[in-house]
């Protein structure tokens, strides 16, 4: 799958490190290339992959030792050579200590160098690659895709002049962002939609008018319906009235039919008032730490089946994260993981939740509350899965509502 690029990657490894500056090449092949080892950067000892109780595809319990890995796996989209872009590729299932200069990984893609931000107090380098532009902070875990926050797995980090990231991070999310996603468009897809709570499990409680989160979804989802009907998906809800469905059963239910894409809606609810904004979570990586625990166990090491999906999850994350920011106008709190997501890490299907503000908010529990922005969060939603009308290639700019 190298098509002869091997050695060249291999070369460029052992010729060293440059700071944010080298020869532009630029191509629209990825490559997944070996992370650089024994650096003053490195993290602690990693642990071996222990896989999840439920069973999994394409995990495997090898060292990364410094080679690629080639075993392949299930449908992931995010890590392997493909001349239309990402597509079917290579997993990462271990946890590992390697990290890598941006310079490095960029070059052995053959993408234009990476730019340093004179004017930044922390070196920040701009990615400018085939699918847009990714920047990236030593000491932040915010890296920024096309203007649209991005939470990393582990801080990127300085040594020497040269900024260095997690090889986990290189490989999970910046390849399925370095290239424009090949997603599907045939006119048999199938999307489960999951209208988040029901029954007696009403969710989060508007601070606004005492209404809560289960009404909220299942409006949503039922306007949402008929637009991705429109467009040609095949919709199927997990619940279309007020009843409680198990979230195994909810799994369950998108294995029956067979689902191509999974999208779970919910709203959000914090401690204070004044958390506001727009989430999209995907599952965690193996060998990442998550962005969001809840006080749950965030066991790096364990596989799920939906981890065979890492590279089309984020894909489609970040498709309709920034849709409802275009459509909404909200706070943008960014693309996140979770591992504790169970209606997340069971399915055999690339799966996202989004969370469409916070209802202890009071602003945003008077929007959520108005029947003209649940369409607009539907509207955004189908307009994220209208692979044949893209989102509009543009940068999101606006600064006042951008909080990490």
């Amino acid at each position: 799958m190298l098509n002869g690029c091997k050695s060249a990657v291999a070369l460029s490894l052992l010729l060293g490190w440059a700071g944010c500056s080298s020869p532009p090449r630029r191509s629209s092949q990825l490559t997944r290339v070996p992370a650089v080892t024994g650096s003053t950067a490195s993290a602690s000892a990693t642990q071996p992959v222990r896989p999840a109780d439920r069973g999994h595809r394409g995990a495997t319990n090898r060292p990364l030792a410094g080679v690629l890995d080639k075993e392949r796996i299930g449908h992931d989209a995010s890590s392997s050579v493909s001349g239309s872009g990402v597509s079917t590729g290579f997993v990462l299932a271990h946890a590992t200590n390697d990290w890598i200069s941006l310079e490095t990984w960029s070059e052995a893609n053959h993408f234009d160098p990476p730019q340093r931000l004179v004017s930044s107090t922390n070196m920040t380098c701009e990615l400018h690659a085939p699918g847009g532009m990714i920047t990236v902070t030593a000491g932040s875990h915010v890296a920024r895709f096309v203007g649209i926050i991005c939470w990393l797995g582990y801080m990127p980090r300085s040594a020497d002049g040269h900024l260095l990231v997690h090889a986990l991070d290189a490989g999970k999310n910046f390849l399925p962002l370095a290239n424009p996603p090949d997603l599907p468009t045939d006119t048999h897809r199938v999307v489960v939609i999951d209208p988040g709570h029901g029954g007696e499990n009403t969710g989060a409680r508007s601070v606004a008018d005492n209404h809560v989160e289960k009404e909220f979804t299942l409006d949503w989802a039922l306007r949402l319906r008929p637009l991705l009907t429109g467009d040609g998906w095949k919709v199927v809800l997990t619940r279309t009235n007020d009843v409680d469905v198990s979230l195994a059963d909810r799994v369950a239910l998108a294995d029956a039919a067979h689902a191509d894409l999974f999208v779970s809606l919910h709203f959000n609810s914090g401690a204070r008032q004044d958390q506001a904004g727009l989430e999209t979570y995907c599952l965690t990586p193996t060998g990442m730490p998550s962005t969001l625990t809840r006080d749950y166990e965030d066991d790096i090491t364990r596989v799920f089946p939906n981890n065979a999906f890492d590279g089309r999850n984020l894909q489609y994350a970040v498709r309709l994260h920034r849709a409802l920011l275009e459509e909404t106008g909200g706070v943008d709190r960014g693309v996140r993981r979770a591992r504790f997501m169970v209606v997340l890490r069971g399915q055999n299907r690339p799966a996202v939740l989004v969370e469409g503000g916070y209802l202890s908010n009071p602003l945003e529990a008077q929007s959520i509350a108005a029947e003209e922005y649940r369409q607009k969060l539907a509207e955004a939603v189908a307009k994220a899965l209208r692979f044949s009308n893209p989102v509009e290639d543009r940068t999101v700019t606006n600064a006042a509502n951008q909080t990490p």
